[in-house]
């Protein structure tokens, strides 16, 4: 099967498309480039549709990519195993659309606090989201930067179902990307004398703080101490995806149990969230253009202060524990 060739000005029409539509699954900042969206007329309910959920791709060795898939009619679909296949599609200055290259399997990656049945399902399943959402992750590599789209097909109620979503990789990281010197943040902290609550975490403009352990130290004393870290930077309380809360949570709960391997740091996006002032220390790694871009990000920075790894949109214990295994337990 070839991708259907367009004309670029077809191609810009696709691109603005697929930034109206990310509002469904991926963004909880403003929008970014990485976002992409079924493509067609309008969606009956049962019509399959794709968004990609990874922030910040870009060409080179395989990363992970992320998408949701919703229904027509905005239900989820969740778990079982669905099929990824990408093609090229050019720039904005010249369609090179090309052929989908071969198939590779994308697991479900729930978002913490969904409840996986026993057995987990085989096959993917449709819901209203209110107890199971997530996405579909596997590993791919682009390679020149450009727009691609991804076909993804899946077997859902005994039929199988396909939706294409368009989506941009960069040349390089527009966040702080694996191998790069994190940026040796100050943020704020418990003892920060000028500080609101709701500046350390955005959920603390309604009661108080609620994991104090995130905010003990910063990302520069860790940096400075050798000591590695794990930061996640989020905005629980105003998050359109309504990620960002259980993704803070999943880091709150992680650094109770490895908390002796590496510092546990969150910063909240906004000093001020209902006049949209930007926390400083956020700006240093998620700002684009002078806005806010799409979070929660989770990176995990080692002791030679170099990030190690990151997570987008969407992270799981299954993905971070392995990682924090690997680190040794601190002195003392």
């Amino acid at each position: 099967m070839r991708c259907s060739r367009r004309s670029p000005t077809a191609l810009v029409a696709l691109v603005a498309l697929a930034v109206a539509l990310a509002v469904l699954l991926a963004a909880c900042g403003g929008g970014g480039d990485g976002g992409g969206a079924s493509t067609g007329g309008p969606a009956s309910k049962d019509d399959l549709v794709a968004q990609v959920a990874s922030f910040d791709l870009t060409m080179g060795p395989p990363s992970r990519v992320i998408v949701g898939l919703l229904t027509g009619d905005r239900r989820f679909v969740v778990f079982g195993a669905v099929q990824f296949r990408f093609a090229y599609l050019g720039t904005k200055q010249e369609n090179q659309a090309g052929a989908y290259g071969q198939p590779v399997t994308a697991r479900f990656l729930a978002i913490p606090g969904t409840t996986t049945p026993s057995p987990a399902p085989s096959t993917p399943l449709v819901t209203s989201g209110a107890d199971a959402r997530g996405v579909y992750a596997a590993q791919a590599g682009f390679p020149q930067a450009g727009f691609y789209q991804v076909e993804v097909t899946a077997q859902i109620e005994g039929k199988q179902r396909s939706a294409t979503a368009a989506f941009a990789v960069n040349e390089r990281y527009q966040a702080p990307g694996p191998g790069e010197q994190a940026p040796a943040t100050d943020n704020l902290t418990l003892t920060s004398a000028d500080a609101p609550k709701a500046a350390l975490d955005s959920r603390a403009a309604v009661g108080e703080i609620p994991d104090p352990h995130l905010h003990e130290t910063t990302v520069a004393a860790a940096i400075a101490a050798k000591r590695p870290a794990v930061l996640v930077v989020s905005t629980p309380l105003y998050c359109k995806s309504q990620f960002c809360g259980p993704i803070t949570d999943l880091i709150a709960d992680l650094a109770k149990t490895y908390g002796d391997r590496a510092s546990f740091i969150h910063i909240e996006v906004f000093r001020d969230g209902q006049n949209q002032v930007v926390n400083r220390a956020a700006a240093e790694w998620i700002l684009r253009d002078g806005a806010p871009g799409n979070e929660p990000w989770v990176w995990i920075i080692g002791a030679d202060g170099r990030i190690a790894a990151r997570f987008d949109n969407v992270a799981t214990q299954e993905e971070l524990e392995p990682l924090l295994r690997q680190l040794p337990v601190l002195p003392g």
